[in-house]
């Protein structure tokens, strides 16, 4: 998932979560007494908030699956070491927070099998010390019709369109995303993606972070960062 095309029309159209994203989850970093150290960004895109994360004086570590989303990290946030590997399968390293925007936790794999959370909720706590910081959301289960739309974005020499259909019996978000990029030696260069997301009950997440050793509350954004519907922030701090 994201190869070339599609990991720069989401740096280029889609950086604005990462970004608006950045204030408030620095001053919840220094709130909680955390001005420096390290910090690992899971799924961590392009880089836009790793580059926040090493201007602001922290040792900033992306964990990317995408190596064309890890080029652009290594470009955009030459402060920051990126590793291409799984959030659920990296090494985590300690640290004193660990973010992940942008529902990547959520991604099936290619088997289509839901992520362990559980798991991967006990190693980052494994990795944190007591009061440090866990940030991340997700696509949540949601009373009405199930989602079911197109949608499309145009940027300057690129187009994408997504089909959005919601599978309420297997708790799954299928995006079917197609690329238009310009291309001086075929006018136009096409390309197609299929992601596949779970949706998790809001109750269930809770319950895991708290199982694994969190404090934990529940937001509708970052600060002034809303994020879209049927997706929410679960801000957790470790005991």
């Amino acid at each position: 998932m994201y190869r070339d095309d599609l990991a720069r029309i989401h740096h280029e159209g889609f950086s604005e979560l990462a970004r608006g994203a950045a204030p408030a989850l620095l001053a919840m970093l220094r709130r909680a007494g955390h001005r420096r150290g390290r910090v690992v960004d899971l799924g961590c895109g392009s880089g836009v908030w790793l580059r926040a994360l090493a201007r602001a004086g922290y040792e900033a570590v992306g964990v990317e699956p995408s190596p064309a989303f890890a080029r652009l990290a290594r470009r955009h946030a030459p402060g920051a070491r990126i590793e291409i590997a799984s959030a659920h399968d990296v090494a985590l390293p300690a640290c004193v927070a660990v973010t992940a925007l942008g529902e990547v936790l959520s991604y099936c794999g290619p088997n289509g099998r839901a992520p362990d959370l559980p798991r991967l909720f006990r190693r980052v706590a494994a990795a944190l010390p007591r009061g440090g910081l866990f940030a991340f959301d997700l696509m949540v289960c949601a009373p009405g019709p199930p989602m079911a739309y197109r949608t499309w974005r145009a940027g300057r020499d690129w187009a994408v369109l997504v089909d959005v259909s919601e599978d309420r019996r297997r708790h799954r978000l299928v995006r079917e995303i197609t690329t238009f990029v310009a291309d001086d030696r075929r006018g136009w260069r096409r390309d197609a993606e299929r992601h596949v997301v779970a949706v998790s009950a809001r109750a269930d997440v809770e319950r895991a972070l708290r199982a694994a050793g969190f404090a934990v509350r529940v937001a509708r954004g970052y600060g002034a960062q809303p994020l879209p519907p049927r997706r929410l922030a679960f801000l957790a701090r470790r005991r």
